[in-house]
């Protein structure tokens, strides 16, 4: 007899116990799921949920607050964060489908990781010299949903905290990990609640005194040239794309704009982009969980050169060749994770074959 439950938090307190759960998934009229080491199972110990059932939880979701939930209905949708009673940060999605209510709940990881834990030291230290250094730039953390992209920028805001005195402005949504300022002043703002978009909060930035911005997600053509203009006005600025690939990103940076444009945001971005570092998440061969593979780019002479000549297909060459400067290929790299055991040859198979590269 399966059972069926009402506490979202008790639900919390199962996931907790294991690190490799990354995303809960309760749908009215079906059993709860959860993402472990990136496959999606079910869990049956609990039976359907009800359509009362699921709104008891999205209202608990809601703190229970009323307007919170009647506008989530009216608008069909909602993003924002969660701590569970455990001291557990989620990012929560709610929504409808074929007319019925769902979530899908992203655990955050409760401390920043550690840079030193997440990639190899080449390019940690070319990270750390070349961006985290820097006092301008544009730089793009890249990669599909679920692929670490906020793990990894959070690391980076929290080397730049631990050691620069620094103003970091991020503009999110919705906020996921809460800084605890130390050396740098950290001002954090989220969507709907802060502001009411990337665009007013980035224009209102410049009145900040900022050093450092994060902007969430680029998203349109009005996020798109304002992160252009604050890494020109000498901010270094972080932001993400979903993409596959550095060489893709930009590309997909170009799409945003009209197609007359495109040569002058080239000509911009030669001057003014620090780097692209994409990243995706593959099994271990232990089994234990998941983990990053990385490509970066870095915005170096002959980078800078294709951008304002327009020869986008020499760049994936460029990376291959410039491992003496801390660039990588996701290639590359992830043939330095099967050398030290930590992933299969069929994942790296799976990988490069993913990605046509």
């Amino acid at each position: 007899m399966h059972k069926f439950w009402l506490d979202i938090e008790e639900t919390f307190a199962l996931v907790a116990k294991n690190p490799n759960i990354s995303d809960l998934h309760v749908s009215a009229w079906e059993r709860l799921a959860y993402r472990i080491n990136g496959e999606l199972t079910r869990y049956e110990d609990f039976g359907e949920v009800s359509d009362e059932q699921m709104e008891i939880i999205l209202r608990q979701l809601f703190r229970n607050n009323p307007q919170r939930y009647d506008k989530f209905l009216a608008d069909k949708e909602a993003d924002f964060a969660y701590l569970s009673k455990g001291g557990n940060p989620y990012r929560v999605n709610a929504f409808l489908k074929t007319g019925k209510l769902g979530a899908v709940l992203r655990k955050i990881d409760l401390e920043p990781r550690n840079l030193e834990d997440i990639m190899f030291q080449t390019q940690l230290q070319s990270i750390k010299d070349n961006i985290l250094q820097a006092k301008k730039g544009l730089f793009l953390v890249t990669g599909p949903t679920g692929a670490g992209k906020s793990t990894t920028i959070v690391a980076m805001l929290e080397e730049i905290n631990r050691s620069q005195p620094y103003h970091i402005i991020s503009i999110e949504d919705p906020i996921e990990y809460i800084f605890k300022p130390k050396k740098s002043l950290i001002s954090q703002r989220e969507l709907g609640h802060d502001t009411w978009s990337f665009s007013n909060a980035i224009k209102s930035a410049l009145r900040e005194d900022p050093d450092v911005i994060f902007v969430g997600e680029i998203r349109n053509v009005e996020t798109a040239e304002a992160v252009l203009d604050l890494a020109e006005t000498g901010h270094l600025v972080f932001s993400t794309l979903h993409t596959n690939s550095a060489p893709s990103s930009i590309n997909r940076f170009l799409s945003f704009f009209p197609s007359d444009m495109q040569l002058g945001i080239l000509d911009r971005l030669g001057d003014s982009l620090s780097g692209i570092l994409s990243q995706t998440l593959v099994k271990k061969k232990d089994g234990l969980g998941r983990i990053a593979v990385f490509e970066l780019l870095l915005n170096n002479t002959a980078v800078r050169n294709n951008l304002k000549k327009r020869t986008l297909d020499q760049i994936p060459n460029i990376i291959e060749t410039s491992s003496q400067t801390g660039m990588v290929s996701t290639k590359q790299y992830a043939r330095k994770l099967q050398e030290r055991d930590l992933i299969s040859q069929e994942e790296v198979d799976q990988l490069i074959n993913s990605r046509f590269l």
